[in-house]
């Protein structure tokens, strides 16, 4: 076993100790798939601004936030890709609605 100076020195950073043993980093790629998913349902989502809104912010940070995993890297940038242009879209389609609703009255 191990201990934390000698694995240091062997150059491994991205393991941490717990307990008296070594344990890899959790490497899960579910905040970038989870931002492609909520990309893609924000294609549906944007027709109802109220709604898109709040998906695709989430969608935009957890996409940010993942872009820094060097092995999902791609799934994080489309999901921050798609959730920005479906962004605009919600955003474009709320000013259109109140624009719309004033010119009612």
């Amino acid at each position: 076993m191990n201990t934390e100076n000698e694995m240091l020195e062997m150059g491994v950073e991205d393991e941490w100790f717990e307990g008296g043993e070594f344990l890899p980093e959790k490497n899960s790629s579910a905040g970038a798939t989870t931002s492609l998913v909520l990309g893609i349902i924000s294609s549906l989502a944007w027709i109802i601004p109220i709604i898109g809104l709040p998906i695709t912010v989430v969608g935009i940070v957890l996409g940010a936030i993942n872009m820094k995993s060097k092995k999902h890297k791609g799934i994080a940038i489309a999901g921050f890709v798609v959730n920005i242009v479906f962004l605009a879209a919600t955003i474009a389609k709320g000013i259109l609605d109140i624009i719309k609703c004033f010119k009612k009255k």
